[in-house]
């Protein structure tokens, strides 16, 4: 048992500055919106493999966080509800940015620097704001067929990031 574990053990929702946390939080909405929009269901059914893999993990470091354990919950129900011989296809072309690798690492490190930012965890903070920045700035070349909600927010994101390096190198001086 580790120092700070009754800390971890405490938090029973909300976020948590923890990468693997958002990056499995991206994946639960990225299966919550695969299923609204009624994606394939062999699609669908390749999405839980990471949301129940990524909930178990984050759940190893936060035992009790509530929204996690229904993460791992309904990604686990959904499952069972997978034909084994549902036809292999792909999502449909609405689902584009799902599918984006810039966008979900962007997305991650956007959500990760800014609670970095507030922890006042500096370093931390640099490196996320730079890998949106990054992510987001690769993300601007294929977003022309993506909801215009999903463009306004890397734009805004990206933005939102250079700002907040400019308040890093402030107080770093």
């Amino acid at each position: 048992m580790g120092l700070y574990d009754d800390d971890n053990a405490a938090v029973t929702s909300g976020d948590v500055l923890d990468v693997v946390y958002f990056q499995t939080k991206f994946a639960q909405l990225k299966l919550d919106a695969a299923l609204k929009s009624r994606q394939p269901e062999h699609a669908v059914g390749s999405l839980i493999p990471s949301v129940i893999n990524g909930a178990e993990d984050v759940l190893k470091t936060y035992p009790n966080h509530a929204e996690v354990k229904g993460w791992v919950e309904n990604g686990k129900k959904l499952q069972g509800k997978i034909s084994s011989t549902a036809t292999p296809e792909d999502f449909k072309a609405d689902f584009a940015h799902w599918k984006d690798y810039s966008y979900e690492a962007g997305w991650r490190s956007y959500h990760v620097a800014k609670m970095a930012f507030a922890a006042q965890k500096l370093d931390q903070a640099r490196q996320h704001a730079s890998e949106t920045i990054t992510q987001f700035g690769r993300s601007q070349d294929r977003m022309t067929n993506w909801p215009a909600d999903v463009q306004q927010f890397v734009k805004s994101a990206k933005a939102e990031m250079e700002q907040l390096l400019e308040q890093i190198k402030a107080k770093s001086k």
